[in-house]
């Protein structure tokens, strides 16, 4: 008996409707005039403690959102991941899973097209940002000297820690590199 295969619309892109409502809701010039604003007049341990504060509210809140948004608006490539993760028992959760959430929320605040992984294995996932527009906003509104103390590390630590905890997968997140040390950040999650 000859089989009759019905040809399906898929589509692997991210949905443009969702990276909108991230980007409107998440735009890196608000956060970044938010802190621009918290820091005037503050001495170098107040604006470390600003920094940590603000930037660590909008990373939780970012990958949280992300990552319902990223559920809310499936395609085929989180359909296939899906797939992968239950053949194996759960076993490529990490670090398929997380990698899905940071892409959505990367792509949605940045003028990138992809987000560059470095490693993506049973056992890391690590990911690099070359041209961060963060970076380059607090640059403009607070300097270079104040863009390089990294205030915005604390939003990219707390939303790949945040992500694994609430996926519950435990991970060891750690930043490997720093833009104005090493031209990009780095981070690094390493399976617990």
């Amino acid at each position: 008996m000859k089989e009759i295969y019905e040809a399906k619309n898929y589509s692997y892109e991210l949905n443009p409707d969702m990276l909108k409502l991230l980007r409107e809701e998440f735009d890196v010039d608000k956060v970044t005039s938010k802190f621009t604003e918290a820091i005037k007049g503050k001495s170098a341990g107040e604006i470390e403690a600003e920094g940590k504060a603000i930037f660590e509210e909008y990373g939780r809140n970012w990958i949280r959102q992300s990552q319902k948004l990223g559920e809310e608006y499936p395609d085929r490539t989180y359909e296939v991941l899906l797939e992968a993760i239950d053949k194996t028992g759960g076993y490529l959760r990490f670090a398929l899973a997380p990698q899905r959430f940071l892409e959505i929320a990367y792509l949605s605040t940045q003028e990138i097209s992809i987000l560059p992984i470095i490693e993506n294995n049973v056992n890391r996932l690590v990911y690099r940002m070359v041209d961060c527009d963060t970076y380059k906003n607090l640059k403009e509104k607070c300097g270079e000297e104040v863009a390089n103390l990294l205030p915005c590390r604390h939003a990219c630590l707390t939303a790949c820690e945040t992500l694994h905890r609430d996926l519950g997968i435990d991970a060891l997140v750690q930043m490997e590199a720093q833009i104005p040390k090493d031209g990009y950040c780095q981070f690094a999650a390493r399976r617990a």
